[in-house]
């Protein structure tokens, strides 16, 4: 679901499963550089999680993060 790519997160996986989805708003909530994306960009309305993030870049099968927030134990 999420794995490391040349030092950024790649996010891939169904984000209609709970578990993908819940993943993405744990971390978002506690990422101190969250920043939501442009209204036409939103994803989920009025939802803090890495799909909304204004950081957050598609590719074919996800999407990546281009910010420094390390995943560990503590903010998933």
């Amino acid at each position: 679901m999420i794995t490391s790519v040349n030092g950024k997160k790649r996010f891939s996986g169904n984000p209609d499963h709970p578990e993908v989805f819940g993943v993405t708003t744990r971390m978002a909530g506690n990422c101190t550089v969250f920043q939501m994306d442009v209204e036409d960009e939103i994803v989920y309305e009025n939802q803090t999680t890495c799909y909304n993030c204004r950081y957050r870049r598609w590719e074919f099968e996800g999407f990546t993060c281009f910010k420094d927030f390390p995943v560990n134990s503590n903010n998933v």
